[in-house]
């Protein structure tokens, strides 16, 4: 597609026109698979060969893919002066031809991010949105055709209310992969009141706005062939999540609340036996039924506690949500997820084993006190882990709004000196070695370092019990309590480290600017 894409930028001449070349190769093709040449390539770039030949021209309207993006990426969009247009003769032409379509795609306006596109705070200033009608009959043109298997819709428009989005995309059967980010509201039975999606595999729905939580569990309810759901909208109400499927392998639950970004759900059941990848961003729900039996990757972002309840409450239904991850081979445990751990640690309250877990990665504690008492957490989870291989520390060692967190003052740097911190008696584990510090923990990587001494106290417990590390790698912090930017202090905590003992003769330490994936 490359080479036809420079084949057409030397065929421009000044006066902005397309000819065909001395050497040109494409209209001597057979008319089938000039066709599907044209079908894999954007619709403005395809729209653009038609000014070669009227052979060209004719091999346009039979095109089974319409492409339709805004973004100036190519300089043949610059041909055409208004896209609106430009969208509105591109399917009345295609319409002419009763070609089946097999994948419409339409993105206007430049990609946004959740917050910032939201229907009650839309912020954008471009002039390019249509009007609800002309809008309308963009998004009826492919339910209309035959075979449409793949439906993307990428828009945030100024005014949502004036609009609704089409039932008919619900009912669908042909469908196989439907996307669509656009902030728009749906009010379950009453917007919707037909889902039946019978060869969907592939769902993702960005910015939307859910008035009812239940319309998610109807929806996939009629999809009994959905193996990809990604879902990061807005939520009206804090209500249930409940979503059963046994086609199910990968899932994104990324929810925002609308009126309370504090508030809780009530109850999350997830029953998805066959279910792989799980990623859920969310704040702690009261109740947590999940039935995960082969679960490989899973990712939690707890935002918030309880917001009416006590801190032990909330610890022990954090608990419950690590408890049904115990088979799992690859965890990250960010933001407010960890806490529970602490409290396991306090109370013997027992974390399950994590006999599959060859990859950890952990959020900052949060929490003031708990900031202050890795030692607990990390021990238990160490001691729990046995087959541990990778630990990463997504967010640094320290939350920086804890109130005992050194980053607040400048000369506090024991307040939990770790020499001594390793004391485990109270709660059931001595000090020695864990298991998989001795034979399988490879790779620790930490992000968000600030170069303080309790970080230095971390290290010089992590480096002195992992006899068969391979990679240490330390990501400095550039932030205004870091030593990123200081290279006299970022020079004197290098000389530190390197002075700890090492159980590994084979480690080195190694200082990247890499930030975390969740950042980027």
């Amino acid at each position: 597609m490359a080479s036809l894409d420079r084949k057409l930028q030397t065929c421009c001449t000044s006066s902005g026109l397309l000819r065909p070349c001395s050497m040109d190769r494409l209209t001597s093709l057979p008319d089938e698979l000039v066709t599907r040449i044209l079908s894999m390539l954007p619709t403005r770039d395809a729209a653009a060969t038609q000014v070669v030949s009227k052979r060209m021209s004719r091999a346009f309207c039979w095109i089974t893919t319409v492409d339709l993006d805004d973004s100036p990426v190519s300089h043949l969009v610059e041909r055409f002066s208004l896209f609106e247009p430009f969208i509105d003769n591109v399917l009345h032409k295609l319409s002419q031809s009763q070609q089946p379509l097999t994948r419409f795609r339409l993105c206007l306006g430049a990609d946004k991010t959740m917050r910032t596109c939201f229907f009650k705070s839309h912020t954008c200033k471009r002039a390019c949105f249509p009007e609800p009608a002309r809008l309308h009959a963009w998004i009826s043109y492919p339910l209309a055709q035959c075979g449409l298997r793949e439906l993307d819709l990428r828009f945030h428009l100024k005014n949502p209310a004036e609009s609704k989005l089409p039932p008919e995309i619900f009912a669908r059967q042909s469908l196989e992969v439907l996307r669509l980010d656009i902030n728009f509201e749906i009010n379950g039975d009453t917007d919707i009141p037909v889902i039946c999606l019978p060869n969907l595999k592939l769902l993702h729905l960005r910015s939307l706005v859910f008035a009812e939580d239940d319309f998610v569990t109807r929806l996939v309810s009629n999809c009994p062939a959905l193996e990809d759901l990604s879902i990061t909208c807005w939520w009206l109400k804090a209500g249930s999540l409940i979503i059963s499927s046994n086609s199910l392998r990968r899932f994104v639950f990324d929810i925002f609340k609308y009126e309370n970004e504090e508030e809780n759900s009530d109850l999350v059941l997830i029953d998805t036996p066959n279910l792989q990848y799980f990623n859920y961003s969310d704040n702690l729900a009261f109740n947590y039924i999940l039935h995960l039996n082969d679960l490989v990757e899973a990712c939690i972002y707890v935002s918030h506690p309880l917001q009416f309840g006590t801190f032990e409450t909330s610890f022990r239904k954090q608990l419950s949500l690590a408890r049904a991850l115990s088979n799992v081979k690859h965890l990250s445990l960010l933001r407010w997820s960890i806490e529970g751990f602490y409290y396991a640690a306090k109370v013997k309250d027992p974390l399950p084993m994590f006999r599959n877990l060859r990859s950890l990665k952990l959020g900052t504690l949060c929490d003031s006190l708990c900031s202050a008492r890795w030692d607990l957490v990390l021990l238990l989870i160490f001691h729990r882990s046995s087959l541990l291989e990778e630990l990463v520390f997504e967010e640094g060692f320290f939350y920086p709004g804890g109130r005992t967190c050194d980053y607040h003052d400048p000369n506090y740097s024991h307040a939990a000196p770790y020499e001594a911190a390793w004391e485990a008696a109270s709660w059931g584990i001595t000090q020695t070695i864990p298991s998989c510090g001795e034979t399988h923990l490879k790779r620790i990587r930490i992000y968000n370092c600030c170069g303080r001494d309790r970080e230095l106290n971390m290290i010089r417990f992590l480096l002195g019990n992992t006899p068969i590390l391979k990679e240490f790698v330390i990501s400095m912090s550039k932030g205004p309590y870091g030593i990123g930017y200081d290279a006299p202090k970022f020079d004197q905590f290098k000389n530190k480290l390197e002075e700890i003992p090492r159980a590994s003769n084979s480690c080195s330490i190694i200082y990247s600017d890499d930030e975390p994936a969740w950042l980027c």
